[in-house]
């Protein structure tokens, strides 16, 4: 909490914001104040460095203040850097790196920071204060200013717990969750929260706050090789360092295995550094789902595959079908949405993977977003003359596909990116007008909430993705910053840090995602096989039965379990108690499309958000 009028902070201000998220901090909970400023910080020991470690955290002459969250990637390289260059460090903890970076590069410090981080500093001599997120925004980050206050806290509860901020509910964003269309990087579904974007900082002090992106991937191509081995040996490299880096704790070390391509491959590839004695971990054990018969996907043949390949256990384990009272409970503690189905499901692995003594949890997410690649390939090779491959990928194309539907692909992707901008415009307002859904016109809303999503539509800033000649690594782009994708993230975070762990992602590491934008898109998607790069380095490496499999668990069963039977919530209940917020002849027809739709076509997501608005509606009340 930083005054900037100079008024000193009230006592218990900041402890409150500390105890509303109390569950970060399992091993100590501490704080600093000086005036007009409080420090706060929840200790959870993920590595033995921070053992060390005591946040918030004073240089010698408490010029510089810092609190942080997260883990450094490259530890081991900037510890050299700072010592070659004078530094004192008085523990091995994360923190205290970065607080001597801070010292000797100032601002240019994030060139030489890794890692999946949050931090928070305190200037005395500038009295400015300095918030930062990592390159991915893989630690959440959330503020409050009022033109002379800043509050800041990890979690959107944390914020909200300062007496100072009121609890006013954002309706545009409230728009964008009961529609499923998402726009801000920046809004919450309260008013006067916002969150920091991803690779972004703010610099506030009494002349005001601003923002500045510290880092962007490349957005074209640079590593070419003659050969595919080549480009798999080099993937290779880049996965299993960045799971080496993404291992460091000094307890056993946890990893989801679903069975699908990515978890699977990160867990296969942990247990040979543990073979070979590079992991660093004393431990490694495996976390799957197992669901009865009929009440979700089953992909636990998958998983016993991963299981008899490497020779090591991987624990079965229940998901967790909480009820709609707990996840309402928990909703309205995080003061944010209702937790998705889905992503609940985790909590049992969680438990298990504490009780089994880990603290920190490797995952798969990043897989999805940078190695799927699309047919978009075409167009790359055709731009910059790799008629080699582009001969390959219709080799492929036609083995798999056919020639007509070869044909179309090549025509689509190689040659449609081509034509000029007003074609590509009229062509692309014609498959959005094709592909809408019928409930697409957010009928169920108020008309002014309908209003307010009609104009975020509208301030949408298509330039700036078109800026970026290759469509690919456009398209890569977008997916990473893909406000959905962003919000996501934050809730991982939030969860894994109620249940008292650390969750990691290791293709979400900066040099894995670098990597996957720097090679050609041919090697990410060929053929039909999506992936193509991942899975083939990955033969011998994982099961053939994993290696060879195109499909993906769908994990609806957790929204739609509850879904079912609240029709009378939808129907009535939601638009007696919120005629500002809900129609009531909408939500009937938003829930009879559900009943009748199938798959995708189910609007399972929007009933979703219709939901965790009323529940965030009350807390607010």
């Amino acid at each position: 909490m930083f005054n900037f009028d100079g008024r000193p902070v009230a006592r218990g201000e900041i402890e409150a914001m500390t105890a509303a998220m109390a569950y970060r901090g399992p091993d100590g909970i501490a704080h600093w104040r000086e005036g007009p400023v409080a420090i706060g910080h929840c200790m959870l020991h993920t590595t033995a460095e921070s053992l060390e470690e005591v946040q918030p955290l004073a240089n010698e002459d408490a010029s510089l203040v810092l609190a942080m969250d997260g883990h450094l990637t490259n530890w081991e390289e900037l510890r050299t850097e700072l010592l070659a260059r004078g530094a004192r460090l008085r523990t091995r903890s994360d923190a205290e790196l970065v607080l001597r970076a801070i010292e000797v590069w100032g601002d240019d410090c994030l060139a030489h920071i890794d890692g999946e981080y949050a931090f928070v500093v305190w200037n005395a001599r500038t009295r400015e204060a300095w918030c930062v997120r990592d390159h991915a925004g893989l630690k959440p980050l959330h503020y409050a200013w009022d033109g002379t206050r800043l509050i800041v806290a990890s979690d959107i509860a944390g914020v909200l717990a300062n007496s100072n901020v009121p609890h006013r509910p954002n309706r545009a964003m409230m728009a964008e969750h009961m529609a499923n269309e998402w726009f801000s990087l920046t809004e919450t579904l309260w008013q006067d929260v916002s969150r920091v974007q991803p690779a972004h900082w703010l610099r506030v002090s009494a002349d005001g706050i601003g923002s500045k992106q510290h880092w962007s991937p490349p957005t074209e191509v640079t590593i070419r090789y003659a050969r595919d081995e080549d480009y798999f040996e080099h993937y290779r490299h880049v996965l299993q360092d960045s799971i080496r880096r993404a291992s460091r704790t000094h307890l056993p070390l946890g990893c989801e295995v679903s069975g699908g391509l990515d978890s699977s491959a990160i867990f296969c590839v942990a247990d040979r550094l543990l073979k070979e004695g590079k992991l660093l971990a004393p431990d490694l054990k495996g976390y799957t789902y197992i669901f009865e018969p009929g009440r979700g996907p089953d992909e636990i043949l998958f998983a016993r595959a991963v299981a008899a390949h490497t020779g090591r256990a991987v624990r079965e384990v229940a998901p967790f079908l909480p009820d709609l009272a707990w996840l309402s409970r928990r909703g309205h503690d995080d003061c944010d949405i209702v937790p998705y189905g889905n992503s609940a499901m985790a909590v049992n692995i969680g438990n298990a993977a504490t009780g089994d003594g880990c603290r920190v949890v490797l995952n798969g997410e990043g897989g999805d977003e940078f190695l799927t690649g699309t047919p978009f390939h075409y167009h790359e090779d055709l731009t910059c003359g790799d008629w080699s491959a582009v001969t390959r990928s219709l080799r492929a194309d036609v083995g798999e596909l056919g020639v007509i539907a070869a044909a179309r692909r090549f025509v689509r992707f190689g040659l449609g990116p081509m034509a000029p901008r007003r074609i590509r415009d009229l062509r692309n307002r014609w498959m959005v007008n094709r592909q809408s859904h019928r409930f697409a016109g957010a009928q169920w809303m108020s008309p002014d909430l309908a209003e307010l999503l009609k104009e975020r539509r509208g301030q949408v800033n298509r330039d700036y993705y078109a800026a970026i000649p290759n469509v690919s690594r456009r398209l890569m782009k977008m997916v990473m910053e893909e406000a959905f994708a962003c919000f996501v993230r934050d809730f991982l975070a939030r969860q894994s840090a109620r249940g008292g762990y650390q969750l990691r992602s290791p293709m979400y590491a900066r040099q894995f995602i670098e990597f996957a934008f720097s090679v050609p898109e041919n090697l990410r998607y060929r053929g039909a096989a999506a992936k193509y790069i991942h899975a083939q380095a990955m033969v011998g490496w994982m099961p053939d039965v994993v290696v060879r499999r195109r499909d993906k668990a769908n994990f609806m069963y957790g929204f739609e379990r509850i879904i079912d039977d609240l029709g009378n919530y939808y129907i009535e209940q939601l638009p007696a108690l919120h005629p500002e917020v809900f129609d009531a002849k909408g939500m009937s027809t938003l829930y009879r499309l559900y009943r009748e739709g199938q798959g995708d076509e189910k609007p399972s997501w929007e009933l979703w958000g219709c939901l965790s608005c009323e529940n965030m509606l009350r807390t607010c009340m």
